[in-house]
């Protein structure tokens, strides 16, 4: 299974979606294969600086071009689960990411300045792949939050999970993973699979 995270604009939860991803599959016993696909190397430097033991069979490829991108997800195994960090603003790398995904989570943040950059990754997904929104460090009780859910329901996009607004949850590498990042990212991860079969 091929998840790829993907979102043009940096800072909307990207690289928190793919390790708490990647937790949760390596928790539910999977094979787990994080591809960074950014220049930044976000995701590899979380895997590669944490000691949470959440994150410790999970392997990690570092892919920031086409190229090695294109070799990366061609040797995903049958019984693996590939979660790929893709960059912001290179739309040629994240294509290439999703053309070859199995299934696509698209994370955003509350306010209608995002909603154009995620219509174009949209449009950007093969048709028949499957693909939601994570809402990222939302502030579920303000109206703002109430108008982006109602906004992407009524364009007919499946909003796949909601992140509240929690420092333990974006803490990145210099902190365990939060208990209560990974049951809030738990129920987007059963979705991922669901939708991915």
């Amino acid at each position: 299974m091929k998840i790829v995270v993907a979102a043009l604009k940096g800072g909307v939860g990207k690289t928190t979606t793919c390790i708490y991803l990647a937790a949760l599959g390596a928790a539910a016993g999977k094979d787990v294969v994080v591809v960074d696909a950014d220049a930044q190397a976000s995701a590899a430097d979380w895997i590669e600086t944490s000691e949470d033991p959440a994150l410790e069979g999970v392997e990690l490829v570092e892919a920031p071009t086409e190229r090695l991108l294109a070799k990366a997800m061609n040797r995903a195994g049958d019984d693996q689960v590939m979660v790929i960090d893709s960059p912001p603003g290179n739309e040629r790398i994240i294509g290439h990411a999703l053309q070859h995904a199995d299934v696509v989570v698209i994370p955003t943040r509350v306010g209608g300045v995002e909603w154009p950059r995620v219509d174009v990754v949209r449009r950007m997904v093969p048709r028949r792949t499957p693909y939601g929104l994570v809402i990222c460090s939302a502030r579920t009780f303000t109206r703002d939050y109430t108008e982006t859910v109602q906004y992407w329901i009524d364009s007919g996009v499946e909003v796949w999970g909601t992140i509240p607004e929690r420092v333990s949850i974006a803490s990145g590498p210099d902190r365990p993973l939060s208990a209560d990042g990974l049951e809030t990212y738990r129920p987007l991860w059963r979705k991922v699979t669901r939708k991915a079969v």
